[in-house]
């Protein structure tokens, strides 16, 4: 099997480094910077919930930098899109002449939009909606910190394709010990993820804290509430979204399996980089107001992270 991994941070080399440490026949990652370069001569050093290294003989890799590798032109079976949100258009396009007529994408970029992207460019009969709750930043190039164990959930999105297309992919994840999931609703299975970014990621963004202190009662309402109101809008959208007692387990669930997670937007935010806010609470503001509804703590964070962007 062929696997390439396109905007590899530090989601994407996790997933990289898994998929590796089990084995494929070719796995292509592409990234850029300090990251990349390190990645390209060292490999990638895992840390945290697993500490292994995998060589960089090992894998392929290419540097947005240099170019976009092409030596697996049409043989890619697997591609992931693990890139921040604004890079994922550039990527769907570097990307094309990699797949062949059987070839399926999994996108597993933040935030609502990107699936559709990704179904008008490649063909709705080759995406799968995916997301992920596996916890990882990076401390240094070429070097990914698993904060914590989640899971990789697949599903189906509108008449993309189903679960046989993609039992190989869940049967390599599985072995790999990243805990695939299939969904059968992929509508669902974007907005639940962006529930948890929208209430998560601007607040610990915000305050420069790890997600677990987010947990304080105090503190753990705000995220509650941010989480409620992007709830309304995926109503409104006849997402079948679960119950807002189950959104609240759910929530603090996963704060507490990424307690020690500095997650990827105040990550953004101390690194002085464009965030993903445009696609999270900015999206369901705008979303929201094509229905007339009111989302008023999504606008003032979407908002505050902006202000920071815009310095």
């Amino acid at each position: 099997m062929n696997i390439a991994v396109l905007g590899a941070g530090s989601i994407g080399s996790l997933i990289a480094a898994k998929i590796c440490q089990y084995g494929v026949d070719n796995l292509l990652i592409h990234a850029r910077g300090e990251h990349g370069s390190a990645m390209a001569i060292n490999g990638i050093e895992v840390r945290g919930e697993e500490s292994f290294t995998v060589q960089d003989n090992s894998m392929l890799v290419s540097l947005d930098e240099v170019g976009f590798y092409s030596g697996m032109q049409n043989k890619v079976d697997f591609l992931f899109i693990t890139s921040k949100a604004n890079d994922v258009v550039p990527l769907m396009e570097k990307s094309l002449n990699l797949l062949n007529e059987n070839s399926k994408v999994i996108c597993l970029s933040n935030g609502l939009g990107h699936v559709e992207k990704c179904m008008e460019f490649f063909g709705p009969h080759r995406v799968f909606a995916a997301s992920i709750s596996h916890g990882a930043w990076r401390p240094e190039p070429g070097v990914v910190n698993w904060a914590g164990k989640g899971n990789i959930s697949i599903g189906q999105f509108g008449e993309g394709p189903g679960l046989s297309d993609a039992e190989e992919i869940i049967n390599l994840l599985s072995k790999s010990g990243l805990n695939p999931i299939w969904e059968d609703d992929g509508r669902m299975l974007v907005w639940s993820k962006v529930l948890l970014n929208i209430a998560i990621n601007p607040v610990a963004a915000l305050i420069g804290c790890e997600n677990g202190m987010l947990l304080q009662s105090n503190l753990f309402e705000l995220c509650s509430s941010i989480m409620i109101e992007g709830a309304t809008i995926a109503r409104q959208e006849r997402v079948n979204i679960p119950s807002d007692d189950e959104l609240n387990s759910r929530l603090r669930e996963v704060i507490m399996a990424t307690s020690t997670n500095f997650c990827s937007m105040l990550q953004d935010v101390k690194k002085g980089r464009t965030t993903e806010i445009e696609f999270l609470n900015q999206a369901v503001v705008e979303r929201a107001e094509r229905y007339g509804i009111s989302t008023p703590k999504n606008n003032m964070l979407s908002e505050l992270i902006k202000s920071i962007n815009s310095r």
